[in-house]
């Protein structure tokens, strides 16, 4: 029985589906991101890949945040709950809705989409209906929120999932999987201004295959939520909640994942947590998928993706024996197409592609060491 994940060539924008062998399951974010009318457009059309796989309904769609380039035309494509406008026939409903509490608390001068907005609308009404979502972090400012809408805490707290447990209904026994949740902590939520990055949804998902392999997402986290992460799962000895053979990069291959305060000449040096994260972490033969744009050829390009994270990835693909692949290029730069990774009991494979010379090869040609 195999499960597979799918990672969806968007430029610098998020949408990875799980599937697993009980045929449920999991989206994570979703970016449309494509320009219909550009021939030039390389990115997926997203709608239209989902549609291939998807039916009516998808058991779990996770947000991680609500910046643009996570909810891009979700609004277009799902069946919402709040208002009729978005129940058209066609449109996937959401079983069970994962947003961190941050997208119910912002405050919509902060969101500068629609798409953002309209997604603090679904989820504040469905955590009003008591039903079919699951909001993560319980800071204080949610419980004054629920107050001050006449929502007595205790009868959805069951809906409310902190940081340092894994997700209710969801176990390796009984579905094939489970999720841990790294992030994001009340402390994060709770200050005067919430920052959306350091808010974000980060969790660990283990698959019930011979080996546990392990899926890291790591959304739009900086160093220093990283660094967090890593403290408090060590002085809580949780290190395995940490291991990972695939690792989902970090905000698109951003310097600021690996040391948001000193990008570095040629290569990025990360702070000392985030190299354990990845160096000591990460398990032989693990795969790094960058969600990413294709990779500049300089180092001084503002936006991520920055060359000298990058490299720094490279590198780590050498010490694991592993496979770095970047979304927008992979098989090729002219071409790309889904990333799919098979977890099955032979650990985790990337899915080989048909390309125009025949196989995409996913073994890395030999480099010099770190």
């Amino acid at each position: 029985m195999n499960h597979k994940i799918t990672f969806y060539p968007l430029g610098n924008a998020d949408t990875s589906l799980i599937e697993l062998a009980n045929d449920k399951k999991i989206l994570f974010d979703y970016a449309n991101m494509k320009t219909p009318d550009d021939e030039n457009d390389k990115r997926i059309n997203l709608p239209k890949e989902l549609d291939k796989v998807v039916e009516s309904e998808i058991d779990v769609v996770a947000f991680s945040h609500a910046d643009e380039d996570h909810v891009k035309g979700f609004s277009e494509y799902f069946y919402l709950e709040h208002d009729t406008k978005y129940q058209g026939k066609d449109r996937k409903k959401i079983k069970d809705l994962w947003v961190p509490a941050a997208i119910l608390l912002q405050k919509d001068t902060d969101i500068k989409h629609d798409d953002g907005k309209i997604l603090k609308k679904e989820a504040r009404y469905r955590l009003k209906n008591k039903a079919r979502i699951k909001v993560f972090s319980k800071p204080d400012k949610l419980k004054d929120w629920l107050k001050s809408e006449d929502i007595n805490f205790d009868e959805v707290k069951h809906l409310i999932v902190n940081a340092g447990v894994t997700v209710p209904g969801w176990t390796i026994k009984d579905e094939g999987i489970e999720f841990f949740v790294h992030s994001p902590f009340a402390e994060h939520v709770d200050d005067k201004d919430i920052e959306r990055n350091e808010a974000c949804l980060i969790l660990q998902a283990t698959f019930d295959n011979s080996k546990n392999s392990k899926l890291f997402f790591g959304a739009d986290a900086d160093s220093d939520l990283l660094a967090d992460i890593v403290d408090i799962t060590k002085h809580y000895k949780r290190e395995d909640r940490l291991k990972w053979d695939i690792l989902h990069i970090p905000h698109h291959c951003s310097y600021k994942s690996l040391d948001k305060d000193d990008r570095g000449k040629g290569k990025t040096k990360p702070i000392e947590q985030v190299k354990w994260l990845y160096e000591t972490q990460g398990q032989k033969g693990g795969i790094l998928i960058c969600p990413s744009d294709i990779i500049p050829a300089e180092n001084d390009i503002k936006q991520p993706p920055h060359k000298e994270a990058d490299m720094y990835y490279k590198d780590v693909e050498i010490l694991k024996d592993g496979e770095y692949k970047v979304t927008m290029e992979y098989p090729s730069k002219e071409k790309p197409e889904p990333i799919i990774v098979i977890i099955d009991d032979s650990g985790v494979t990337i899915k080989k592609v048909v390309t125009s010379a025949g196989f995409a090869s996913n073994k890395p040609a030999p480099r010099a060491g770190i």
